[in-house]
């Protein structure tokens, strides 16, 4: 079976998902993992394969992994040439079509596809006065283009599949079944060993938050809860395990507001999957919230249920599908008051936290220990084989350009090139090898900046290995009308 998908050591949650699952699937098919880092790290026993090779040898077994980032854009691509089974982690995925250079006619046409009424003026704003709002991320799933090429998707909730259901009708989401977020393989750290390696006391109560600080999760409501919390008397210490995306939230900034909560709080950077089981392992409680919600699961989740530590949610989404006595859930209401009260509550009663942990951990044991995933997994994928896919009516393919790069490239050079063109373009800054053309980043940090002509506009670029070495470009060119 091809496997597209991220892998680590990409900081991205769907790359420790789908190696966690290769694991688990590789007892029932020789898995080999189509990746386009080809120094990612696949399970021992599951090959790499380049992209652009994936087809050669393939079988039928093909599964995808997709959430709505741009590092799923070769994935997106990989589904057009080989369908198969899609792992859509987030019914969201206009940020992915957008940050992977996608034409503006097949987005326009993915969110007319979905909600035909709010896109006529959504869209137009977008088209015409070049809005864009987190409303747009919130409305538009843009799903339908892996709905119509997948033979199955797999969703992680029912909130997701009826939320896909209500946007593309039954007939489109016939073939979605729901698969929990598995529960990581192995044994989590014990809580005394993990709080040693951190450093921590044993007795201090420690607040967890995990992943990426972003809007959805809900810094503003957990830091105004710690702080009512504090104002009360409460023994706090809150650690965010991930990475500060100061663009979306400014997570450093909201808590400096705050002095009580920054002198008990700390943001530590993005962490590596042990130091994150570490800081899971070692926590009191871990608060996930999440508003709005557009039916994602959470890595970090299923991390603190297999340690057994107490989880708080919102309840919204997937969330509220949980037993109410294997987590905490907070109504969307009031959120910071109750949350200060219950981490003020607990925080005088550990004991009551733990048995809530122990209750979630029994739960995950039972509906999502990973042979069970993968079994399921491959009841869809095996029900799916004989199942018919949409063809895909894509737009021609934007041209491309090629130009020799070197030490002595200059931007006049880049503006012959592009003149007297207008639209969509690629332009390839050709090297002769990747080293050479680390060399040229190297010493000219700010290369594309000052290359690019005004009328220039960047969507997206990476790096090509074959077949030839280079920068590649995905450019808009001409003035917006």
């Amino acid at each position: 079976m091809t496997v597209w998908t991220p892998l680590p050591p990409e900081r991205n949650g769907i790359a420790d998902y789908a190696h966690g699952l290769l694991g688990g699937l590789d007892g029932h098919y020789d898995c080999r993992a189509a990746c386009d880092d080809w120094l990612a790290r696949a399970p021992e026993g599951v090959a790499l394969v380049d992209p652009a090779l994936a087809h050669r040898g393939a079988g039928p077994r093909v599964l995808h992994q997709i959430g709505n980032n741009p590092g799923h854009g070769f994935v997106l691509r990989g589904l057009r040439r080989m369908p198969g089974v899609t792992t859509l982690h987030d019914p969201g995925l206009l940020y992915l079509y957008e940050t992977t250079g996608e034409p503006a006619a097949a987005i326009d046409a993915g969110m007319a596809a979905a909600l035909p009424g709010l896109a006529a003026v959504y869209g137009r704003h977008r088209r015409e006065e070049g809005l864009q709002s987190r409303a747009n991320h919130l409305l538009f799933d843009l799903a339908g283009e892996v709905l119509a090429r997948s033979r199955a998707v797999v969703v992680h909730s029912r909130f997701a599949r009826n939320r896909l259901r209500l946007a593309h009708g039954p007939a489109a989401t016939a073939h979605v079944a729901v698969i929990p977020h598995f529960m990581p393989p192995g044994q989590m750290p014990s809580r005394g060993a993990a709080r040693a390696r951190l450093g921590l006391e044993q007795g201090e109560f420690l607040v967890l938050t995990a992943g990426f600080a972003t809007a959805a999760k809900r810094f503003d409501w957990l830091i105004a809860a710690l702080d009512m919390a504090l104002a009360h008397g409460a023994r706090l210490r809150w650690i965010h395990a991930g990475a500060e995306r100061a663009e979306e939230y400014a997570l450093g900034a909201a808590i400096a507001e705050r002095p009580a909560v920054a002198a008990i709080a700390r943001v530590t950077g993005y962490c590596e999957e042990t130091v994150l089981d570490d800081h899971i392992a070692a926590a009191d409680v871990l608060v996930n919230l999440r508003f709005p919600s557009s039916g994602e699961s959470s890595g970090s989740l299923a991390r603190a249920f297999a340690a057994g530590t107490c989880c708080i949610v919102s309840e919204t989404g997937a969330y509220a599908e949980l037993p109410r006595d294997a987590v905490l859930q907070l109504p969307l209401t009031g959120t910071p008051r109750i949350l200060g009260e219950t981490l003020r509550a607990l925080a005088a009663a550990p004991d009551r936290a733990a048995g809530i942990g122990a209750l979630g951990r029994r739960f995950a044991l039972a509906e999502m220990a990973l042979p069970a995933v993968a079994a399921r997994y491959r009841e869809v994928i095996e029900e799916s084989l004989d199942r018919p896919v949409a063809g895909t009516a894509l737009p021609d393919p934007p041209p491309l350009l090629v130009l020799e790069a070197g030490a002595g490239l200059r931007p006049a050079q880049v503006a012959a090139m592009l003149a007297g063109r207008q639209g969509r373009c690629r332009l390839l800054l050709a090297m002769p090898d990747l080293p050479g053309l680390a060399a040229l980043t190297l010493d000219r940090p700010a290369l594309l900046r000052g290359l690019l002509p005004a009328s220039a506009d960047l969507l997206a670029m990476r790096v090509q290995r074959t077949p030839r070495p280079g920068l590649l470009l995905d450019l808009q060119l001409g003035w917006p009308a």
